[in-house]
């Protein structure tokens, strides 16, 4: 007996296989437009943050006015080791430092400005584009200091002026904000330590950087940083730099005087 309307079994299979082929179909392109769509949106994000970072910073160069540091008590340091005790200073200014980082990175001074440039290690710096910022090109700072003490002591980066009238840790610029745009860290013996002027005084490491604040009128437990054995001489890497991720680093600091002062306090070993 003929199968109704002229149907076949064969027919009937072919045309639900081709609704559901239909149905994938769209299924799959509805899939592609909704993945090419969430693409977009990850794009322009990137692309906003990515503005963000270079709109604020495109043109903020600063220039240096003055860098001093100095050392208390049984403590001293200088830019290169020396013999014996007596041969290093309780004080280094602008000129004998820059002259340092010239002469030992063919970086003029007087020339050079400091470049927004950022870092997640402290020892690799980027800038802008993303590509890696050379110490050499004056986009930011780097020289050693030698360190050395008559006791066994923890140096310690105070914000307290001395009683010498020596001034406490602390960037400045008659520019508002450009202070606060300003890092320095210190690095020995594989861990680095970071003065960050908004961090609170307490100190927060991550991995084997330590990261803090400082209080203008005290000297504090959490700006600790490396030990020094009696009469041993120890180099420390110093890094000063403008991040370009603060918000206070915009175009307001472009051309803009600043200068640096350091100061270090021994403190005995128990």
């Amino acid at each position: 007996m003929g199968m109704l309307n002229g149907a076949s079994p064969s027919g009937v299979t072919r045309g639900k296989s081709d609704a559901a082929g239909v149905r994938a179909d769209q299924d799959l392109k509805h899939r592609l437009a909704t993945t090419a769509l969430l693409l977009s949106f990850a794009v322009v994000a990137i692309a906003m943050a990515t503005f963000a970072w270079f709109s604020i910073a495109d043109s903020a160069k600063t220039r240096m006015l003055a860098m001093d540091a100095t050392a208390d008590g049984s403590l001293r340091f200088d830019l290169d080791a020396h013999d014996d005790f007596e041969s290093y200073v309780h004080t280094l200014g602008f000129d004998a430092i820059s002259s340092r980082i010239s002469s030992d990175l063919g970086v003029d001074i007087d020339a050079s400005r400091l470049e927004p440039v950022t870092t997640s290690d402290y020892e690799t710096f980027t800038l802008e584009d993303g590509s890696v910022a050379q110490a050499s090109s004056g986009s930011y700072l780097e020289f050693t200091l030698h360190f050395i003490s008559q006791k066994d002591v923890v140096v310690r980066l105070t914000g307290q002026d001395g009683s010498d009238g020596a001034a406490g840790t602390a960037f400045s610029s008659a520019v508002d904000g450009l202070p606060l745009a300003m890092r320095m860290s210190f690095t020995a013996d594989g861990q680095t330590w970071v003065y960050d002027p908004n961090a609170a005084t307490n100190a927060t490491s991550t991995g084997a950087a330590t990261v803090f604040g400082l209080d203008k009128g005290e000297t504090t437990e959490a700006s600790s940083m490396f030990d020094l054995v009696a009469n041993t001489d120890k180099s420390v890497i110093v890094r000063i730099w403008l991040e370009g991720t603060d918000t206070n680093c915009t175009n307001m600091v472009k051309g803009a005087d600043y200068s640096v002062s350091m100061r270090f306090v021994g403190v005995e070993l128990q």
